[in-house]
């Protein structure tokens, strides 16, 4: 793999998480997009970050019971796109979705500093992950890691540009009584 060159700052937009038959389709988990934004993508790039990526063309996007899968050129058969599983999709940022506000992407909450309301820090964000009622917060913790529950309840405020996120978590989440 090549090493990013771009002048703009890439951002992930997807990770291709399945293999789809046996001619390289595979489903992705897009970040905001639909499979509609991803035809107009001509290029993505491939990588684990996005300081180690190669450039991709997409060949096809089809979406099948909500679900979205791409095809890449060169990647014909399922050996081919099982070596790239697990792999993110990332654009220059110029071509990124704008969101609406109070709305973010994953990679901007990943590594961010969990702040309860008092100031004291908890924890940094390791993933972001879809459940069925909510998106949900893994935060890594001196004690071990804590789902918080991405609700408007327990979320105060979220600074991507300081890289913080304040919370005011349910009584006991982050004092090890649930960890």
């Amino acid at each position: 793999m090549k090493t990013n060159q771009n002048q703009q700052p890439l951002r992930a937009v997807a990770q291709i998480r399945k293999i789809f038959g046996v001619r390289g389709e595979m489903k992705i988990e897009s970040f905001a997009r639909t499979a509609e934004e991803f035809t107009l993508l001509e290029q993505v790039v491939l990588g684990t970050n996005e300081h180690d990526v190669v450039p991709c063309e997409i060949e096809s996007v089809k979406e099948r019971g909500g679900e979205i899968y791409l095809k890449l050129r060169g990647i014909d058969d399922k050996t081919a796109a099982d070596r790239i599983r697990g792999k993110y999709l990332f654009v220059e940022e110029s071509l990124r979705k704008q969101l609406p506000k109070e709305k973010f992407f994953i990679d901007e909450l990943i590594g961010c500093t969990v702040i309860s309301e008092k100031g004291k820090t908890l924890g940094t964000i390791k993933s972001v992950d879809a459940y069925p009622a909510q998106m949900v917060y893994t935060v890594r913790t001196k004690k071990g890691e804590v789902l918080l529950p991405a609700v408007r309840e327990f979320i105060v405020n979220v600074d991507v540009e300081k890289k913080e996120i304040v919370v005011s978590p349910p009584e006991g989440l982050f004092d090890g009584e649930m960890l």
